[in-house]
């Protein structure tokens, strides 16, 4: 009898022992199952923070070829203001379209500050020109 209860008690030992055993795998496999689902949420992130990453630089790779046509816009412009506000060209425009010249001797009033120039300056350019 002694050798059976020996036996039973070694085989009690051992079974609380494979109870042991069995709740530690069991957390270790819960562990296990944690790091995975955290490992593999953080590769999902990462790709999802790469795909933002590639739409953000190719929306700026559209923004810098814009900016690069309307920069061509501008300085094609400035030269085109360049030329169009060129004295010559405004002194061609004003003698073909509206007739101007320049004037003459006899189209001058010299005021001389000794003379009286009255009550106001108009009225007397007014009798210098008429007169």
């Amino acid at each position: 009898m002694t050798s059976y209860a020996g036996t039973a008690g070694r085989t009690a030992t051992m079974t609380r022992q494979s109870a042991k055993s069995y709740e530690a795998s069991g957390i270790n496999r819960k562990r296990l199952f944690s790091i995975i689902a955290v490992a593999l949420l953080a590769i999902f992130v990462l790709i999802g923070l790469q795909a933002y990453t590639a739409t953000l630089q190719h929306a700026n790779n559209v923004l810098a070829e814009e900016n690069a046509m309307l920069q061509a816009e501008i300085d094609s412009m400035d030269s085109q203001i360049v030329e169009e506000t060129k004295v010559t060209k405004i002194e061609k425009t004003a003698r073909q379209k509206y007739g101007m010249v320049y004037p003459t001797s006899d189209n001058c009033i010299t005021i001389h500050e000794d003379e009286d120039m009255g009550d106001n300056l108009a009225a007397t350019i007014r009798k210098e020109a008429y007169n």
